[in-house]
Order: structure tokens, then sequence, then C-alpha cells
């Protein structure tokens, strides 16, 4: 979860509770910025309430709808065949960094129309905040954008940052600002997650190999399989919300942030029998990782074709692996404490 100005006042657990929350938007306002330690700018669209965030959703959807992502299926799989099989013929390295990264960076190369982008956005590692050493930091990211909206506006020539820095809403066109705010989570929001996803999936059947056996021999789950490691794993675990608005407000209470834990609503013992247990057959799975009503997660699609594209590339592999203890994962505190919480650097061993 985001970095905010004052701690967290109050969390809501619970996946009917934080479903009614989140739909809830004159109550628990997304009106905030976030990462206070890092930027001064509100990400795009997520921390813009009703009715000026559905204008900025719908100028941003045409980039992520289902069918514009089905158009790089292709090159998706060819992304991830390659580099799948790069990687195993050495997996002496950490599948973090050099493997679920690279696969993320060049799935959005592509997406994004900005291929030549791809190594710089590796060198920034898997937490672009980070990208200059442990202390969070924002300048390499916002460097980048500054260049790149200069760019677009000097020499359009057709790719995603031209046509953002173009965008009209309400017939006037964005502000550097606002480019900086809707680039900058299209960089950093679906990053760090997928590469969770990609790493998540490869401990998971390390630690089971006989379940990825068992969609090799009946793959027709696949779907549910998607869904249920995107439950299991929970790539965004909690996001906060303000109960007093903060841009129409000069006095700002130190209590009116709340968090939404999604984990929690992800593991509900009312709605998911065993919820610790991964279930790749499960068949009712309303899980939360994409947030819930207005502010649903825009990339939604993309995630789930990333990740549907990385199981079908394991199923139609030979390759099994075990997982080194030295790896770094943390979990969790109980009760969920066999619920990996962050893959820091995850090693593994080919079977023989």
């Amino acid at each position: 979860m985001a970095v905010v100005k004052v701690p967290i006042a109050r969390i809501i657990t619970g996946h009917k509770a934080v479903r009614e929350a989140l739909r809830n938007t004159e109550l628990y306002s997304s009106d905030l910025q976030g990462d206070a330690d890092v930027r001064d700018y509100r990400q795009i669209p997520l921390e813009v309430d009703p009715p000026k965030h559905h204008l900025y959703r719908a100028a941003l959807a045409p980039f992520f709808v289902k069918p514009h992502i089905e158009k790089y299926v292709e090159i998706f799989t060819e992304h991830t065949k390659s580099l799948l099989d790069s990687f195993m013929k050495d997996p002496g390295a950490d599948v973090v960094t050099s493997l679920a990264l690279p696969l993320v960076m060049h799935n959005l190369g592509a997406l994004y129309g900005r291929e030549q982008d791809v190594s710089e956005w590796i060198g920034w590692g898997p937490d672009v905040w980070t990208a200059t050493g442990s202390k969070r930091d924002g300048a390499v990211l916002h460097s980048y954008l500054d260049r790149i909206y200069d760019e677009a506006l000097a020499q359009p020539n057709g790719d995603i940052w031209s046509q953002l820095a173009s965008l009209e809403i309400e017939e006037e066109q964005i502000t550097p600002l606002e480019f900086r705010g809707i680039a900058g989570i299209m960089l950093a929001g679906g990053r760090d997650t997928i590469v969770k996803m990609f790493a998540g999936i490869i401990w998971y059947f390390g630690k089971n190999p006989h379940e990825l056996i068992s969609l090799r021999e009946d793959p027709q789950y696949i779907d549910r399989a998607v869904q249920e490691f995107l439950r299991f794993l929970t790539p965004n675990t909690a996001m906060a919300r303000t109960t007093t608005p903060e841009s129409s407000q000069t006095s700002l209470p130190d209590d009116r942030y709340v968090s939404m834990s999604f984990l929690s609503g992800n593991f509900d013992e009312s709605i998911y029998p065993n919820p610790t247990t991964v279930d790749l057959r499960r068949e009712r799975n309303p899980h939360l990782s994409f947030g819930f009503g207005p502010h649903t997660c825009i990339g939604n699609h993309l995630a789930e074709f990333e990740v549907r594209i990385f199981l079908q590339s394991l199923i139609s592999s030979n390759y099994m692996w075990s997982v080194e203890s030295s790896s770094e994962i943390t979990f969790h505190p109980d009760p969920l404490q066999s619920v990996p919480h962050e893959f820091k650097n995850l090693l593994i061993r080919l079977a023989s």
C-alpha cells in the first residue's frame, strides 16, 4: 500500500465490508495523494473521485480493454517462452530479477510501443521507488517522465506517451502534472504486482510439483488457476481511502485515512472454504485483487492475460524444479503465515 501523509486510522476487513466500502466513494474518497515520501502529485485515475474519475478512466480505457490486449497475445507468448527457456538453461539466477521483471517489462514495452525503453525500465529493479537504493526515491521515475513528456510534445510518433500527452479531458489538453500522474502509474502500477504473480507461481509449483503435473494433464482448469493465483498471492494487499477529500478541504484531520484490506477479503472463510489452501479448481472466486467498484483496476485484463500466458507456457514445457532454501521470502503474519508477502529473491533448482 502506498505511503500516506498521516498514519492509517482504521482498517476495513472482510469480503463484504471491503466491497461495500469500495463502492461507497462518498464516504470513502480516493481524493488523496499517496506515496507522499516520493511524489507530490496524484496518480490518475487512481486518486481522483467521480465524476472526474470517470472522464479520465474513459479516456484511458481503450488502451486496456480486452479486445486491445488480445492483439498482443502472440507477442506476449513469444516473450514468455523465450525468457522462460533462457532462464531455465541456467536457473541459478534470481527468478524475480532475471525472469519475472524482464518479462513484465518486455510485455509493457510491446503494449506501449516503447521497446527502446525496456532495458532502462529493467534497470530500475522490481520497485521503481527504490531504483537508486534501499531508500525510497522518485528521482529516477520523474526524470524519465519529464523526458518522455518533452519528447512526446516535440516529436509525437503515435506511441503510448504521444497519445497520452495529447489527451483531452473536458476539451482541455492534460497538463504536465496530469501526464505524470497517468504515465507514472502505468509504469509503476503494473510492475511489482505482476512480478510478484510470476514469482509466486514459480514458487508454488516448485513447492507443489504434483499440481503442475495435474494441470498439464488437465489444462481445462487454467482459467480457474489464474483466478486462484490472483486470490492467493493478492499482489496488492490494501489501498488507502480518506474520509475527508483532500482537494476540497483546508483542514484535514489526522485520522482521515482508512485502509481497505484486499488481503482480508481474499482469505475470508465465509467466501472461501480453506482459504489458505491453493485450490486450482476453485469454482467461486470473487477475489478482490483488482479492487472493486468504480476504481476496479483498469489493468485487470492485462494482468489476467499475462498470468494465463505464463501458466500456459509452464504447462506446455517440460520443466520441473524445486525452491532453494536460500531464497528470501517474507510471509504474512498469523493466521496467513503460509501465504507469501514478498519475494525478495527466489532461487530454484531444476529437477534431474
